[in-house]
């Protein structure tokens, strides 16, 4: 009788162990995923902040929005959109949906106030460091823009 109940005990760890294994397994690859989806949100949502810069700056000056800076927006929008309705775990989930579809923003540079809002508090979350920097860069290209000098940097937009 001990050999078997030995036998089973054995199977039963082994079962276990398995078990526990695999959920973990699978916690591991959805957190994977989550974060993933997190990233992609952010850069997307990055590329959007640099093209409603247009549709901000153009609502400062009184001027209509260039048609291919609101075609870009309104893309960036919805492909973000696309990735949020499959990855609902993703956190500011209400607020991304917000600053994309929102009526509460009575002015574009309200609302790339808040999406800059929001792109700092991801890129808490999404990666600190790239956050920080990429920030700092944006800052700078800003106020260089502003005083008519334009940057030759590879990722930046050209005349």
């Amino acid at each position: 009788m001990e050999p078997v109940l030995a036998f089973l005990s054995g199977v039963g760890v082994t079962l276990t162990g398995a078990l526990i294994a695999h959920v973990l397994a699978r916690r591991r690859e959805r957190r994977k995923l989550v974060d993933e989806r997190r990233f992609e949100i952010y850069m997307k949502l990055m590329e959007l902040n640099g093209q409603y810069f247009w549709v901000a700056s153009a609502g400062l000056h009184n001027e209509p929005v260039p048609p291919e800076a609101r075609r870009k927006c309104r893309e960036l929008a919805w492909q973000i959109a696309d990735i949020l309705r499959a990855a609902d775990e993703v956190e500011f989930l209400e607020d991304i949906l917000d600053v994309l579809f929102g009526s509460a923003y009575p002015t574009a540079l309200k609302r790339h106030d808040a999406m800059l809002a929001l792109l700092d508090r991801m890129g808490a979350r999404v990666n600190p460091r790239y956050a920080r920097k990429i920030q700092e860069i944006s800052k700078g290209n800003i106020l260089s823009f502003a005083s008519g000098e334009r940057s030759n940097a590879p990722g930046a937009a050209w005349p």
